[in-house]
């Protein structure tokens, strides 16, 4: 259980751990004896205060494997319960307690101070500024504390229509064009025909020029969706669409590099660096297919067998761990520090993802804010920040980073509640993947969250078991139908596409390619795929 041992390591034990070490009785088990010892000794265990960090491990491995499997359970359940949370000590230091913070605070460490909030939590991200001596970090985190649910709700509940930024009204499930955003014409501002000069190759590039193994299994596996004589393996590339076109966008915006003409020896710099990013952006997004599939045990993937159906887990998984490998490679060759920072911020947030979603696996039930918070993590973070990303390198204002910044994000999470709404409406031509897929996982979706708002009673119980009873499924589906499930995350999605729009239209001078993504989050809300 490597979670667990991890946080061990730092001390940072779950509740139910400590009482089943102090509690004589466990249900019908009495702790005693080898056991009570078995479980104390596994709790005092910190490789990182020991000289004798290998004699401890095996002496905690020894500990680890005397425990029922029952008590091994609890302790992941509380782990997951822990990590799960918006606020979470897992994914800071912590130290013993707020009287030794305050006197490290005071006193400093090898001569650094350290920062601490009211209950004596690390601040993480002064600690990593006062390292290179930046006063004010350009990437400050997302407070994740607005999802704009209420234009929704609201509007079943009222019957009000309900405007966000003029571009969305309540209860559409598509986009108002903006005024003085010219109609979609494909050789003008189609958004993927536009980008085609920039993003036609990505794949063929990152397969041919800088995906490469010595080893022929893992470096077919790592190849596997860039090399696809169909094109079905490539995807959609919304990703590096979205970057080349944030990076045309802003050419015709202020800098601090002045304004340069298009044919300026610099901006063909900028705009090679910027294509760079976007390629960064489709291998970090593939390494996270191929870890994701083989967690969810996902048959297909893109039309074709998904990588661990091709290669097995191991060889996945590897392939997988090499594509961030690459792009972290890549990612430092761009020699730009803020960027590299902002990047690698979506790594972390794909493992918290991934926490969030194992927990949701185990229990069934979610909130919708939990939700969309680890739809964030898993899929708007990459888009967000990979925008973000564009507009660091152009060194542009922080207006203008700041709007691309919330044109990926918001576009990210719309982009996934409309996959959560297709997953209840498509088929496996159009999806590359069976219908009801999530369903039948036993994942609730946005369109299971809104029903079971209405369907409490009858629905959680449902969820609980992970609609693993014979009649689950049928009653989700009635409920959700009920509810008008579907088509009320299409509103949501609707509604962040709409913020998208507006953050492009009040930062970016108009010219084709800013239209062209206005016309791009009308395409994620209307897509059929």
């Amino acid at each position: 259980m490597p979670l667990f041992r991890i946080r061990i390591g730092v001390q940072q034990r779950p509740i139910a751990a400590r009482s089943f070490a102090s509690t004589p009785r466990s249900g019908s088990n009495v702790l005693k004896g080898d056991l009570r010892e078995a479980i104390t000794s596994l709790l005092r265990f910190n490789p990182l205060q020991s000289t004798k960090s290998e004699k401890n491990y095996r002496h905690f491995s020894s500990a680890y494997s005397a425990i029922p499997d029952t008590i091994k359970e609890s302790i992941k359940s509380s782990i997951l319960d822990e990590a799960a949370k918006k606020d979470s000590s897992l994914w800071d230091e912590k130290p013993p307690s707020i009287r030794k913070a305050a006197k490290l605070s005071a006193n400093g460490i090898n001569g650094h101070h350290r920062h601490f909030d009211a209950r004596g939590k690390v601040d993480i991200e002064q600690r990593l500024s006062e390292v290179v001596d930046v006063d004010t970090p350009v990437n400050k985190p997302d407070p994740l504390d607005e999802w704009h649910l209420g234009a929704v709700s609201v509007r079943k509940q009222s019957k009000h229509t309900k405007t966000i930024n003029g571009y969305y009204t309540g209860g559409k499930t598509s986009l108002t064009i903006p005024e003085g955003v010219a109609p979609l014409v494909p050789d003008v501002n189609d958004p993927f025909v536009l980008s085609r000069p920039d993003v036609h190759d990505i794949s063929a590039t990152i397969g041919k020029d800088l995906v490469g193994t010595d080893h022929p299994v893992l470096n077919s596996a790592a190849r596997y969706f860039f090399n696809s004589e169909d094109g079905k393996g490539k995807g959609k590339q919304v990703r590096p669409v979205m970057v080349m076109l944030l990076s045309r966008a802003m050419m015709g915006s202020n800098s601090e590099l002045g304004e340069l003409d298009s044919n300026h020896p610099y901006t063909a710099h900028i705009l090679k660096s910027q294509r760079r990013l976007a390629e960064i952006t489709e291998m970090i997004h593939t390494a996270s297919l191929f870890h994701d599939d083989v967690i969810d045990e996902a048959d297909t993937r893109r039309g074709q067998p998904a990588a661990h159906r091709a290669f097995g887990n191991k060889m996945a998984i590897l392939a997988g761990d090499y594509l961030l490998a690459r792009a972290s490679i890549c990612l430092a060759r761009l020699r730009n520090v803020d960027v590299v920072e902002c990047m690698s911020t979506v790594i972390e947030h794909l493992v918290r993802g991934e926490v969030l979603q194992i927990k949701d696996s185990r229990t069934g039930v979610v909130d919708m804010e939990g939700y969309l918070r680890k739809n964030f993590y898993k899929t708007a973070s990459l888009m967000a920040n990979s925008c973000k990303s564009a507009a660091l390198l152009r060194r542009s204002p922080p207006d203008i980073i700041e709007a691309a910044y919330l044109y990926g994000k918001h576009i990210g999470v719309a982009f996934q509640l409309i996959d959560d709404a297709l997953d209840f409406e498509g088929n496996e031509a159009s999806l590359g993947k069976p219908a009801l897929a999530d369903l039948n996982a036993g994942l609730s979706t946005a369109p299971v969250l809104f029903a079971a708002e209405i369907h409490e009673e009858e629905l959680i119980p449902a969820m609980a078991r992970k609609f693993k009873k014979t009649g689950d499924i049928e009653l989700a589906l009635r409920c959700i139908h009920e509810a008008d499930g579907v088509n009320r995350t299409k509103e949501l999605a609707a509604v962040h596409a709409g913020i998208a729009m507006g953050a492009v239209m009040e930062a970016f001078e108009p010219s084709p390619y800013r239209d062209s993504l206005v016309h791009l989050a009308c395409r994620v809300v209307d897509r059929s795929r």
